[in-house]
């Protein structure tokens, strides 16, 4: 009887510590440069992000080529000229919750936040402070944030010709479905 207590408590435990971690492998990253003569969108749904809620660590990475435009020539542009993607194929947040509230998995809630940490882009690393949620509704939990860089910031040049169709402050959109990490057992 000693022996069934333990291994149920053992289990329970082993559960209660897998709930901390969050993992996401196709969170969708759209960006929006909006100016008078044309807008500009592409959304790459290839994000992976890990969430420690023990921690407090959040991770996120895009492949940049993973991003889709609706013309065949703009992702062209974006992933040779742009951010050349052949030698900065990714970018990536790596930062910390900052007053990480108790988050209860196991009940519907809204958990709002502010995340700090480094973004790199382009070969460029800067600091960042955005606002972010999570969403725990009937068991699934889903993150947003929706935060704006200035492309200066990561070293990525416009040409003259075009710096009139391309905004020089981009907005982000990320929204994220996270599985609860299950135990090894």
């Amino acid at each position: 009887m000693k022996r069934l207590l333990f291994v149920l408590v053992m289990v329970a435990v082993a559960q209660l510590h897998a709930q901390k971690r969050l993992l996401c492998r196709n969170a969708s990253v759209k960006f929006f440069s909006k100016m008078p003569l044309e807008n500009i969108e592409a959304v790459n749904n290839q994000g992976l992000s890990v969430i420690d809620l023990a921690s407090g660590n959040i991770e996120f990475s895009v492949l940049l080529k993973g991003f889709i435009f609706p013309n065949a020539l703009m992702q062209e542009h974006f992933n040779e000229n742009y951010v050349e993607s052949s030698k900065y194929p990714r970018a990536q947040f790596k930062g910390v919750i900052q007053s990480i509230p108790v988050i209860d998995l196991t009940k519907n809630a809204d958990y709002n936040f502010t995340v700090k940490g480094t973004m790199k882009l382009h070969g460029q690393s800067k600091e960042i402070s955005t606002m972010a949620q999570l969403h725990v509704k009937e068991g699934k939990v889903t993150g947003e944030s929706i935060f704006e860089f200035v492309l200066e910031d990561y070293a990525i040049q416009i040409p003259k010709l075009v710096k009139d169709k391309i905004a020089p402050k981009i907005s982000i959109n990320v929204k994220a479905i996270y599985q609860i990490q299950k135990p090894n057992l």
